[in-house]
């Protein structure tokens, strides 16, 4: 067995000790968000070493607050029952934490309670099992700014998930279902026509058997492109377009259709003779085609912490046509500063456009 020297040498254990104090001092923060808290319980449930490192960070932090962590559990119990699981690969606490006398001493801080509510739940998904577990917590995926994944769900389809993404799977017996919460994604979808594949936006929903599609969501807007198969498209309508709650338009699209949807506006479908332009992210590329300035610097910044920001108004909507590397808005920057009615000017967070 390793001891507590050897262990803090260990990669991963450091790794995973030093993310630990990460999500301790994020979750301490009064500002921490909601989406915080899920990209938590996403890290947390990645692996028992996780759970552990956090048990043995907030013991010490209870040690040295003085303040009651597990309020009605004995975390030493829990930890103890996980162990006689087969699922299991949590280690033993060297002691219990330690709990305060009395609960009216000290009224202990909402975010000790919050990690502890975490960590507890953690715990028992580890003992009664992770199926149980994803009906509390559904799995959710996320990528940060430049990073992508390849993502095979339980059903055998693939997920292709851009920079900047994230999404929650649901599955049932009877169905499918992932809500692409924001950014952007492919679908390769499993066949099986006896439980449908839905794919929710905030704007749509778009449903499959064995096809795939591109899936592009923002707040304004859900775009939708079809690279094999066939798929429907559900559009919800306004409360005060009909009476009937739930009513939605829909339409069907084939290999090549794309269709923009967004709020309060028609949907808008077009034929695609080529969808490379749509997947050319996948190999870290942007095309642009006659696209307005502002919006080929916003795609940028998904990919790079180095901003390109348009400085001025009057050439936000200038158009532009080229193909560049999605990591290297320098590129972008290059070819603008070829034009001499533009001014670049360069700093620490990026590059400023405007015009001369």
């Amino acid at each position: 067995m390793q001891s507590d020297h050897e262990q803090a040498r260990d990669p991963a254990t450091s790794l995973a000790r030093k993310s630990a104090a990460h999500w301790m001092s994020v979750l301490s923060d009064e500002q921490c968000t909601d989406a915080e808290r899920r990209q938590f319980l996403v890290w947390l449930r990645a692996s028992g070493q996780h759970v552990d490192e956090f048990l043995r960070l907030s013991r010490l932090n209870a040690h040295c607050n003085r303040r009651e962590l597990w309020p009605n559990q004995s975390i030493a119990e829990l930890i103890a029952a996980a162990k006689t699981s087969n699922e299991s690969n949590v280690t033993t606490l060297e002691r219990p934490v330690e709990l305060s006398a009395s609960r009216g001493e000290r009224r202990p801080a909402r975010w000790h309670l919050a990690a502890a509510a975490a960590c507890l739940f953690a715990v028992i998904g580890l003992v009664v099992g992770y199926t149980q577990f994803d009906q509390w917590f559904p799995p959710e995926y996320v990528t940060t700014v430049g990073e992508q994944r390849s993502i095979t769900l339980e059903d055998g389809s693939v997920v292709e998930l851009n920079s900047q993404s994230r999404l929650r799977t649901h599955f049932t017996e009877q169905f499918r279902t992932v809500q692409l919460l924001e950014g952007e994604a492919i679908f390769r979808v499993a066949k099986n026509p006896q439980r449908p594949f839905r794919v929710r936006t905030g704007l749509a929903t778009i449903e499959a058997v064995g096809t795939a599609f591109n899936v592009q969501a923002r707040e304004t807007r859900t775009v939708v492109t079809v690279l094999e198969g066939r798929v429907r498209v559900n559009q919800p309508r306004p409360a005060d377009e009909d009476s009937r709650s739930g009513a939605a338009t829909g339409m069907e699209l084939n290999v090549g259709d794309q269709a923009t949807l967004a709020n309060s506006q028609p949907v808008q479908r077009i034929s695609l003779l080529d969808t490379e332009k749509v997947t050319a992210w996948t190999d870290r590329r942007l095309i642009f085609e006659d696209t307005p300035l502002a919006n080929a610097a916003a795609e940028f910044a998904r990919y790079s912490s180095r901003t390109i920001r348009i400085d001025d108004s009057k050439i936000a909507n200038r158009k532009i046509t080229g193909v560049f590397d999605a990591t290297d808005p320098a590129s972008l920057v290059e070819f603008l500063s070829a034009d001499e009615s533009l001014d670049v000017h360069g700093d620490a967070d990026g590059w400023a456009i405007s015009a001369r």
